[in-house]
């Protein structure tokens, strides 16, 4: 079995003006939502095996709050930022060929990538799982779903969305 874990960044900024989007840093609430979730994901023993974060700053920073310790292997990848909802699928992909002992890939990054990649992936079940994702994908939202196949071989439809924890809900 293998695990995606996707997490939409915290609550960031507004853009001050000349502000590149890429730069916007997460503002408080986006920063307690982040530590939040962390303390929800270790409570629930989600502990991924590789990390791909976006390069845009609020993503790095979301990734940064939410505590994951390692053992894991940690990658950036612009493409989580500029790219498209393919871009994400392909980086778990190769996430699993790279790393052949990895079960579990978190992806962090953007909308509307995420929630895309989330309901093409978690097509088995009765998803959406959670009301809050019926309505969209909310920053510091993560998915979890499983697969019965590994990470290399994962394919829309396949998997089934097993956890989505929102920690905005409890601030």
């Amino acid at each position: 079995m293998s695990q995606v874990y996707l997490l939409r960044h915290a609550k960031a900024v507004w853009p001050s003006p000349g502000q590149k989007d890429f730069d916007r840093a997460l503002d408080s609430a986006g920063i307690e939502s982040a530590t939040v979730l962390g303390e929800e994901m270790k409570r629930a023993g989600l502990q991924p095996d590789v990390v791909i974060c976006s390069t845009a700053v609020r993503a790095r920073q979301t990734l940064e709050h939410i505590g994951v310790k390692p053992p894991f292997i940690l990658e950036t990848l612009e493409k989580l930022y500029s790219g498209t909802a393919d871009n994400y699928l392909t980086a778990i992909r190769m996430a699993g060929l790279e790393h052949e002992n990895a079960s579990s890939v978190m992806l962090v990054g953007h909308n509307p990538m995420m929630e895309d990649v989330a309901m093409a992936l978690a097509g088995r079940g009765d998803p959406p799982a959670h009301p809050v994702f019926a309505a969209g994908f909310p920053t510091a939202g993560l998915a979890v779903i499983n697969f019965d196949r590994p990470l290399a071989e994962i394919r829309p439809g396949t998997g089934t969305l097993s956890t989505f924890l929102s920690p905005s809900e409890h601030l």
